[in-house]
């Protein structure tokens, strides 16, 4: 199995069943030993391509294509140009039916770009008389250098005017070289002084071209100052002001021709340079550089080690050649940056996967952007004419595994998996190069590693030409029933629609190991039923065996969630490995019976299987005498009948004769169980089995004579007889067996019924009226309403009436749920449309056996409405009365239709948060910036509508907004300014506090757009707004709440809104922002107010003071230092005071 696991991490299964028209025997086998061969196969109308990816030719050749036809397989020889290395030819094919053109790619180009190998890809055209096109893309993506690199350029007096001229051409031829691969340049020159002629972020820019900014730089003589002229290049040129990237490698290259003046300060400036990442090269020119001093200046300069960036040359002319040996070490230079180097096309492998398009074709680029992937498109000239690169999916997403393109009325879409994505996968639809949709399960259903999006299939059910469904696998998501399943999505306008929560997925049998879903074949009509069919493959079923199943299309645009078919690899040939691996997208007739034939790959042996033609069979049954008689004289003696069983074959396919063998068993009163039965063949036998063979278009009949009683107790209700038939198709000389068409009715009951007693002029005239009427409803609300109760009445105005009864017919999208009884005996039973064509049916019995005269029934049915039904614009129901008399009233009325409209539910919800903001009054020259953010889901299907916002601008003559004329949303059209209902909007303003459209004139804004189902859309309101609307309300001190609103304008006649009130509108949605208003302040009160306070608090601690002595104390201290003044006492101390007199 490793060949398979090499290629690819996905493979994948569903419910064994009797065959039905796939013959499982392999018509035609071809095998071959070469690796691979089998992964991919291709029919076209007289031969098959099929692939070997990996089969090994020489050391530089991997991967072929072979030509199949008849019983030999020749290899095509296809030549791959030089640089497409072990390209594994074949990983990916697909073809162009209308056309017949075929791609072919081998995205494992690998090239050596030093520090890492990438892997592109290319791909071939394979046209219709096998002529071979060029590869697409006609080159391979040259190593991409990123790198900063900077010119140092020796300007001294000894460097001579011509040299100086030689140096400059180094420079130009140099950067030429390098010129494509992301890689920026500048040039410095030095002597005693240095400047910079060009930074990185200005080399290519201006009017001037490059090369002529090179050939302007003047020699600026002088002496040989290097190190001051490194570190100047350091700071001033390698800065991200300047243009040098952060994650790059950064390159230095200096040129000079003698010895240093400041040669002293080399290492540092060289250290300088590390510290930073920047990666040197020395270029010695002359003789200068024998020395060894010299020598040593220039191993000072470089990078270590020495050996590889020190280049030494005799002469400026031996420039050119260091010139290849430079750049091939600029290659080699690992990346300096701690970060690592951000990945675009060097891992693209283009031609992973692989779809034509209007007009050309797109090849995937799975390994982009760090594996975010992608595709390019190119036109039938070859020309690269787009891409689709998107940044916003994760690295390592593999988007482009798998690709599709889904086709409406509107445009093409493109759907590509991403099966990496978050370890678990996603899907992405694009449309003009851009995201269109992203699809994801809800977080509880998805498996991680499960690989949804492996393989994705855009199919055409009804074959008009528009995509109907598209298939999404994930091949190893599993369960308790088995590995992989294939999710069914519907394709709305640009919209595709996945019902994950429901059961709308394929499954194959239970098998731990089956990878069912590995790959996806849209078949043609297979059973004839009009619609198309699929085919998935389960390759690791059985062991590493492999099965194939087929599902059908049915009603229109579905798919059946039941496979028809399963073919396991065991059945088709021995030994065969990993069948279903690849299924051909296009099916052809190679057997010459005129139907589609089916090639499927698997291990070293592609298979043909053969289909079988359908055929038709109807069963008839007559009886002689056709009624029961029921006046009998003699009771004791049965009665004879015969019942005439006739089988009649037509052709549904494409064939001209067909056999089979009919076995047949004939049950006579099959709805009674013995002793109770009252009809028998001989005596306690009432059944006959027995077989006859037909052939097309031939009735074949036979008779069986059977008995029943002369006078039962029950004369009344019909005898039901039973045919059941089987079905066994016989070969012919040209074509296969036979296969019944799965509509074919092989059970039925064939009723004989009694004779009625009608009197004297044996006339039994009833007069039958059915009417009937939607029940409460005037519309079908679907997603709203869970039942249509349809009220049926019948009466009979005159004779009885026997065997009544009622059928009712109803659309495709209705399921019958219950019969409720008013009135009357009624049995009901239904059976709903299968095929999405067919109408429903409900056949309800009246009164049975006898619905006497001046009699009423009523009755109610009730169908179901999901939620995701489809119906048209109005449907209509049908009533039929019918009865076993042979004669009815010309009054009678015993057809009835009417019609109703329906109208779909959709839940849009609008959202948005309350906004703030303040203004000081008075103040009218104020702005402030002012966002608000509507955010709208759409919850329930896919529709087209329009959200209205209205938005409050002018209020009197003032604006709201500063410039309200500039006033705008992004992804909404202006429309024609609403006026206010109000002219004096002071009062109501006053009053509600309230700044809407009542009182303001609105900007009217329609924003339309269509959104799918789960949909989100955000609109942004932002502007300043203004002050000077707020002065003439005349409120200094308020809050105003300014209310923009957001509606709903949607199809009425189409759609409904779903709501919990009686008129299912849609709410209004308020956009509030509150706007808050303060007086202008006034601090005159304030500043006297604390003057004055100031001043009395002042008193007060004065007065306190002196109460406490406090100045007293002073004043004491101040006379007795006076005192001092004069001398000292005898005994030093102070002179006592005089006594108060």
């Amino acid at each position: 199995m490793g060949w398979i696991v090499t290629i690819t991490a996905v493979f994948s299964v569903l419910k064994a069943s009797l065959c039905f028209n796939i013959d499982p025997a392999a018509w035609r086998v071809w095998d071959n030993k070469d690796a691979g061969f089998g992964y991919q196969v291709v029919q076209r109308q007289k031969d098959l391509l099929v692939s070997a990816p990996l089969a090994q030719y020489s050391q530089n050749v991997r991967g072929a294509i072979y030509r199949c036809q008849d019983g030999n397989c020749q290899n095509m020889g296809v030549t791959a140009p030089q640089f497409a290395v072990n390209m594994s030819l074949g990983l990916t094919m697909t073809s162009d039916p209308s056309t017949q053109r075929t791609m072919a790619c081998g995205p494992t180009i690998p090239k050596d770009c030093k520090s890492i190998t990438m892997y592109n890809g290319a791909c071939f055209e394979i046209g219709s008389s096998n002529t071979i096109g060029s590869p697409m893309p006609s080159s391979q993506e040259e190593c991409r250098l990123q790198a900063d690199i900077a010119f140092l350029l020796d300007g001294s007096g000894s460097v001579s005017y011509v040299d100086f001229i030689t140096m400059k051409g180094f420079v130009k031829k140099l950067v030429s070289s390098f010129q494509g691969r992301d890689t920026q340049f500048a040039i410095a020159q030095f002597s005693s002084s240095r400047t910079i002629h060009s930074y990185f972020n200005n080399f290519f820019s201006g009017s001037q071209p490059w090369e002529s900014k090179v050939d302007s730089i003047r020699q600026l003589s002088g002496g040989t100052y290097t190190a001051n002229a490194i570190r100047f290049v350091v700071n001033e040129v390698f800065t991200q002001y300047r243009g040098s990237r952060p994650d790059v490698k950064k390159i230095l290259i200096v040129i000079t021709d003698g010895e240093s003046h400041d040669r002293t300060d080399l290492p540092s400036a060289a250290a300088l340079a590390e510290t930073k990442s920047i990666v040197r090269f020395a270029i010695g020119v002359g003789t200068a550089f024998t020395k060894p001093d010299a020598k040593n200046e220039l191993d000072t300069i470089a990078s270590k080690p020495s050996e590889s960036h020190v280049f030494q040359v005799q002469s400026f002319n031996a420039l050119d050649k260091i010139r290849e040996n430079l750049q091939a070490k600029i290659f080699s230079i690992e990346g300096s940056q701690t970060s690592g180097e951000s990945l675009k096309m060097e891992m693209a492998q283009e031609g992973f996967s692989a779809a034509y398009v209007p007009g050309g074709f797109q090849m995937a680029i799975v390994g982009a952007n760090g594996w975010r992937g992608g595709y390019q498109q190119y036109n039938y000239a070859q020309q690269n004419v787009g891409s689709f690169e998107p940044q916003a999916i994760e690295p390592d997403s593999y988007l482009g595994y798998s690709m599709t393109i889904a086709k409406s009325n509107r445009a093409t879409l493109t759907v590509l998996g991403a099966p990496r994505y978050q370890h678990r996968g996603v899907v992405v639809t694009a449309y003009g190069n851009d995201i269109r949709q992203v699809i994801d399960r809800p977080e509880q259903q998805f498996q991680t590693g499960e690989y949804f999006g492996a393989e994705v299939c855009a199919m055409d059910v009804n074959r008009d030409g528009n995509t109907d469904l598209v298939l999404i696998s994930s091949p190893m998501y599993r369960d308790a029933a088995g590995e992989g399943r294939v999710y069914v999505c519907s394709l709305s306008g640009l919209i595709v629609e996945c019902l994950f929560d429901s059961s709308t997925y394929l499954r194959g049998d239970a098998s731990n190991k089956g990878r069912f879903g590995s790959s996806l074949a849209v078949l043609p009509d297979l059973n004839t039923d009009g619609f198309s069919d699929l085919a998935v493959g389960a390759p690791l079923e059985n062991d590493g065996q492999g099965s194939i199943y087929i599902f059908h299309g049915e009603g229109g645009t579905r798919l059946s969630p039941t496979y028809s078919q399963r073919i396991a690899g065991s059945e088709v040939k021995s030994g065969l490995k990993f069948f279903g691996i690849s299924i051909s997208q296009s099916s052809f007739d190679h057997s010459g019976d005129s139907l589609p034939d089916l090639a499927v790959g698997s291990k070293g042996t592609v298979v043909l299987l053969r289909s079988r033609p359908i055929v038709m069979v109807q069963a008839l049954v007559s009886f002689n005498p056709s009624k029961i008689p029921t006046q009998n004289s003699d009771c004791s003696r049965p009665l004879k009948n015969t019942a005439s069983i006739c089988f009649l074959m037509s052709r549904q396919s494409t064939v001209d004769t067909a056999q089979a063998k009919i076995t047949y068993t004939f049950t006579l009163d099959a709805t009674r169980k013995p002793p109770n039965n009252r009809a028998y063949i001989v005596e306690k036998q009432r059944e006959k089995t027995d077989s006859i063979s037909i052939t097309l278009g031939a009735q074949q009949c036979l008779d069986v004579d059977f008995f029943t009683e002369a006078c039962p107790e029950d004369a009344l209700n019909a005898l039901n007889n039973e045919l059941r038939f089987t079905f066994d198709g016989i070969a012919s000389p040209t074509n296969l067996k036979p296969s019944l068409a799965q509509q074919a009715q092989t059970t039925a009951f064939h009723p004989l019924n009694f004779e009625i007693n009608c009197g004297t002029d044996n006339k039994c005239v009833d007069n039958l009226k059915v009417d009937f009427n939607f029940t409460g409803s005037s519309e079908v609300k679907v997603g709203i309403d869970e039942l249509l109760d349809v009220t049926v009445s019948v009466e009979n105005s005159e004779e009885n009436s026997y065997n009544t009864r009622v059928v009712l017919t109803y659309p495709a999208g209705l399921s019958y749920r219950k019969f409720t009884i008013h009135k009357g005996r009624i049995e009901c039973n239904s059976l709903d449309s299968g095929d999405g064509l067919q109408r429903g049916k409900t056949d309800c019995t009246i009164d049975k056996p006898i619905f006497k005269s001046n009699t009423k029934a009523l009755f109610i049915v009730s169908y179901g409405i999901e939620t995701n039904s489809r119906l048209n614009s109005r449907l209509f129901v049908t009533a039929n009365a019918t009865s076993g008399n042979q004669d009815h009233s010309s009054s009678s009325e015993l057809y009835k239709m009417n019609e109703i409209d329906v109208k779909y539910s959709i839940f849009i919800t609008i959202q948005s948060p309350l906004s703030y903001t303040n203004f000081t009054f008075g103040k009218n020259n104020l702005q402030k910036p002012l966002t608000q953010s509507i955010e709208v889901a759409n919850n329930i299907r896919a529709l087209n509508f329009t959200v209205v916002i209205k938005v409050p601008v002018n209020l009197g003559n003032k604006d709201i907004w500063v410039d309200s004329n500039s006033l705008q949303i992004p992804d909404c059209r202006r429309d024609r300014d609403e006026e206010p209902i109000f002219k004096d909007f002071v009062a109501q303003i006053q009053k509600n506090k309230s700044v809407d459209c009542s009182v303001a004139r609105c900007r009217v804004f329609r924003c339309t757009r269509f959104m799918g189902r789960l949909d989100s859309k955000k609109y942004i309101i932002s502007a300043n707004l203004s002050s000077g609307w707020i002065e003439q309300i005349g409120l200094h001190s308020a809050k105003f709440v300014l209310t923009s609103t957001a509606s709903l304008e949607y199809d009425r006649s189409q759609y409904i809104f779903f709501s919990t009130t009686s008129n299912n509108n849609p709410p209004v949605r308020k956009i509030e922002a509150v706007v808050e208003v303060y007086p202008e302040p006034d601090f005159t009160k304030e500043i006297i107010g604390g003057s004055l306070g100031g001043l009395a608090l002042l008193a007060l601690i004065t007065a306190g003071l002196y109460k406490a002595g406090f100045f007293k104390s002073k004043y004491q201290n101040m006379i007795n230092n006076a005192g001092g003044e004069a001398g000292p006492a005898a005994d030093g101390d102070a002179p006592a005071p005089e006594p108060d007199a």
